[in-house]
């Protein structure tokens, strides 16, 4: 209870403009929003969608890579709490399938609101980490997901993404491999 008053007693101060240097405000800064960005690193280990529409999943993933199964939706309204914070909704259309380290993709998600992404993707053969989607910072997707997804005509999926994790367990001690943490400007 001490340190949670300190943080706000700490936050209160830094809100109210008290003058510090480069450096000391940094450090200010991490502490003042020490909690709330540890809240948001856990909320960012898992995501979930829940699609309804003309559609059939099954799949099981260990990495992008290491996947087995298939999908197809065809302007399938799907809700997002998606990798990189992404929450809103969209329509998802195309075709997947694969079967470990080979497989077919042409899928895109357009028509998109809230904070949610919009892509197209397509390759024949083995999903390369270093495609536009899988960007670590801005990508749609993540290609190191662990999880499945399963439905039809109401298909949902879960996913755990293992460096989120590895940045939530890093964020205890103020470090932030994702670059995500949430700053001062980010309420300005």
């Amino acid at each position: 209870m001490k340190k949670l008053a300190f943080v706000l007693g700490l936050s209160v101060l830094l809100i109210g403009g008290l003058p510090a240097r480069a450096a000391e405000s940094d450090i200010m800064e991490k502490l003042a929003l020490y909690i709330p960005n540890r809240i948001v690193d856990a909320f960012d280990c898992c995501s979930l969608s829940l699609g309804v529409g003309l559609g059939i999943r099954a799949e099981l993933a260990v990495t992008q890579a290491i996947c087995v199964g298939f999908g197809y939706e065809d302007n399938v309204f799907t809700l997002y709490k998606d990798y990189n914070r992404q929450y809103g909704g969209g329509i998802q259309n195309g075709y997947y399938w694969q079967l470990v380290c080979i497989g077919e993709e042409n899928q895109n998600r357009d028509r998109v609101f809230g904070l949610v992404r919009s892509y197209w993707e397509s390759y024949v053969g083995f999903p390369m980490p270093t495609q536009r989607v899988y960007d670590f910072y801005e990508g749609a997707r993540d290609y190191w997901k662990v999880g499945g997804a399963l439905g039809c005509l109401l298909c949902g999926d879960l996913y755990l993404h293992p460096v989120e994790g590895i940045d939530f367990l890093l964020g205890f001690f103020l470090i932030d491999i994702r670059e995500d943490d949430l700053t001062f400007d980010d309420f300005r």
